[in-house]
C-alpha cells in the first residue's frame, strides 16, 4: 500500500458511499407490492403442499429439511464470495422468498397461458415436444429479474457493485428452484406413491439438485441480473447502450434456460443415469461457464473496491499492513495465508489469523458506512490486540 494510492485530505469524501439503505422502506411502493406479491404467493404455496403433508408426510418433512439443508450451503457460497457483506439478512431472505414466493404463484398459470397460445398459433403435437422450452424461459425469467429490479427500488444504495446485484440475483433463482424442486418431490410421491416416501427425495436430490443444480435457475438469474448491475453502475453510457446490455443478459439467460429445456440431444441418449448425466452437463455447463464468468467479473470488481475502500479509510499499516492489504480482497489466497499458518505456527495461530482478517474487514465496513470513529474503534483496539496475541507465537518458530 504506497502513499500514492492512500486517500488525502484534499479527496472528497462524498465520493464514498457512507450510509445505507434499509430493506425496510414502508414510504416506496415498491416495498409495498414486493411485500404483497411475497405475502400472496405464500398463501398459496402453503395450500400447495397442505395436501402433501397430509397425504405423504414422511416426504414433504424430509423434503423441507433436505432443500432447507441445500439452500444454506449455497448461501455460505454467496455470504463467502461478498467479502463486504454488503446486504443484511433481510436482503437474503426477501429475494429468496420473491423467487420461491412471488416468481413461483405467477410461473404456472403464465407458463399454461404460453403454451395454451402456441397451442391454437401452431398445433398440440409442437406444444408437446417444445412448450416447456418456449414457455418457461419467457416467464421465468422475466419474474425472477422482476423480484431483482423491485429489490433495487426499495433499497437503491445497497447496491454499489456488481456482486451486490449479483448475489441478490443468484438468491432469487435460488430460491425459485429450491420451492420447484420441493414441489417435485411431493408430487412425484403423491403421483406414484411407494411405500418408501424417502425414494422420492433422494431421486429429486439427485437428479435436479446435483446433477442440474450448479447450471439451474441461480445461474440463468445471475447472468440476466448482471445486465442490471451494468445499467445501475454505468450511469455515464448512454441510456440506450444500458438498456441494450441489460436486454442482452436477459436473452442470454433466456437462451441457456432454453437450451436446457429443449429435446435437443435426448435422442442420442438411451435413458440411463450416466447418459443422462452427460446430456445434462452438455445441456448446462455453458450456462454455468457464463455464470462463472460473471461472477469473476464481480469478484474482481468487489476486490477493487474493497482495496480502494481500505486505502481510504483505513490508511495506518498497523492496522492493514501492505501484505494484508493486498490480500484484502482474494477469498482465496486468504484462506491459503490462514491454511499456512495452521501449518506452521499452529492451530491457535491460524484462529488468531482468521480473527485478524475477519475484524480487518469489519473495520472498513464500518468505517465505509459511518466514517472513522465510534463505531469502527471497538475494531480498530481488537485488531491490535489480535496482534499482540499472534506475533509472539510467530517468532517463537523460526
Amino acid at each position: 500500500m504506497t502513499s500514492d494510492t492512500l486517500a488525502g485530505p484534499e479527496q472528497d469524501r462524498g465520493e464514498w458511499p457512507v450510509g445505507t439503505d434499509s430493506f425496510f422502506q414502508p414510504h416506496r411502493a415498491a416495498f409495498w407490492l414486493l411485500a404483497a406479491l411475497i405475502v400472496n404467493g405464500l398463501f398459496y404455496t402453503v395450500n400447495m403442499f397442505s395436501m402433501g403433508f397430509r397425504v405423504v408426510p414422511v416426504t414433504a418433512l424430509l423434503g423441507l429439511l433436505v432443500w432447507g439443508i441445500y439452500t444454506l450451503v449455497f448461501l455460505l457460497v454467496f455470504r463467502t464470495l461478498d467479502l463486504l457483506e454488503q446486504h443484511p439478512p433481510e436482503a437474503f431472505v426477501l429475494a429468496f422468498a420473491w423467487g420461491g414466493l412471488g416468481a413461483v404463484y405467477f410461473a404456472a398459470p403464465a407458463n399454461i397461458a404460453i403454451q395454451s397460445l402456441c397451442a391454437k398459433l401452431v398445433s398440440p403435437d409442437f406444444v408437446a415436444v417444445w412448450g416447456p422450452a418456449i414457455a418457461g424461459p419467457i416467464t421465468e425469467e422475466f419474474l425472477k429479474l422482476a423480484g431483482v429490479i423491485l429489490l433495487v427500488l426499495v433499497a437503491r444504495n445497497q447496491f454499489q457493485t456488481y456482486l451486490s446485484v449479483l448475489i441478490v440475483g443468484a438468491m432469487t433463482g435460488l430460491g425459485f428452484q429450491v420451492v420447484e424442486n420441493l414441489s417435485y418431490t411431493v408430487n412425484a410421491s403423491m403421483h406414484f406413491p411407494l411405500e418408501n416416501q424417502v425414494y422420492p427425495v433422494l431421486l429429486n436430490l439427485f437428479t435436479r439438485g446435483l446433477m442440474s443444480g450448479l447450471w439451474s435457475h441461480a445461474a440463468y438469474t445471475t447472468i440476466a441480473s448482471f445486465g442490471v448491475a451494468w445499467f445501475l453502475l454505468h450511469p455515464e453510457r448512454s441510456k440506450a447502450m444500458r438498456i441494450a446490455v441489460a436486454v442482452l443478459c436477459f436473452a442470454l439467460a433466456w437462451a441457456m434456460h432454453f437450451i436446457w429445456n429443449s429435446p435437443w440431444l435426448e435422442d442420442l441418449f438411451d435413458g440411463s443415469y450416466r447418459e443422462m448425466a452427460v446430456m445434462l452437463a452438455v445441456k448446462g455447463i455453458p450456462a454455468m461457464i457464463a455464470a462463472g464468468l460473471f461472477w469473476r467479473v464481480a469478484a474482481r470488481e468487489n476486490g477493487a473496491y474493497l482495496h480502494a475502500l481500505a486505502a481510504y479509510f483505513v490508511p495506518e499499516r498497523e492496522l492493514i499492513r501492505d501484505d494484508e492489504w493486498m490480500r484484502l480482497g482474494a477469498p482465496l489466497q486468504r484462506y491459503k495465508v490462514r491454511r499456512e499458518m495452521g501449518w506452521t505456527f499452529g492451530l491457535r495461530a491460524r484462529r488468531l489469523k482468521t480473527q485478524l482478517q475477519r475484524e480487518q474487514l469489519r473495520l472498513v465496513r464500518k468505517a465505509m458506512t459511518y466514517g472513522r470513529g465510534a463505531q469502527t474503534l471497538r475494531h480498530e483496539v481488537t485488531i491490535r490486540r489480535i496482534r499482540t496475541e499472534l506475533e509472539p507465537l510467530v517468532q517463537a518458530r523460526p
